[in-house]
């Protein structure tokens, strides 16, 4: 089996945090569907040309997408943080081996909740248009 997070690798408060507010922009968006459903036509825009203007509607029940996929996202990528030797990302500190991979996860981490709160705040602008 594979070695996990040893013991003396503590995750950092930023990695902590960048994940406890993923997991509340998730909890938050759902909760804010789920309140505002029956308010939510039955088409939603969901793609938008450069001028801002619609370019294809869906039914209301895609809304739910972009969140799921976060979901996704953030399982796959919490995967690669809790086995970071499987990180091949190069930081050049070839000396220091639990340097590099202590900084290979929090890279991991921050792009693993940017694409979460990303697709959120998408979500939650696709929602502010119809409403």
């Amino acid at each position: 089996m594979p070695n996990r997070l040893n013991a003396n690798t503590q995750r950092t408060l930023f990695e902590k945090c960048f994940d406890l507010l993923s997991v509340i922009a998730i909890i938050v968006i759902f909760l804010f569907i789920y309140l505002k459903w029956s308010s939510l036509p039955n088409n939603i825009p969901m793609r938008f040309d450069s001028d801002g203007g619609v370019s294809q509607w869906e039914s209301k029940k895609s809304i739910l997408g972009l969140p799921v996929f976060g979901i996704l996202a953030w399982i796959v990528f919490s995967f690669f943080e809790r086995f970071p030797q499987n990180i091949n990302l190069r930081m050049y500190r070839s000396d220091d081996k639990e340097k590099e991979t202590k900084y290979n996860r929090i890279i991991v981490n921050a792009i693993k909740n940017g694409i979460v709160i990303c697709l959120i705040l998408a979500n939650w602008k696709i929602i502010g248009t119809v409403l």
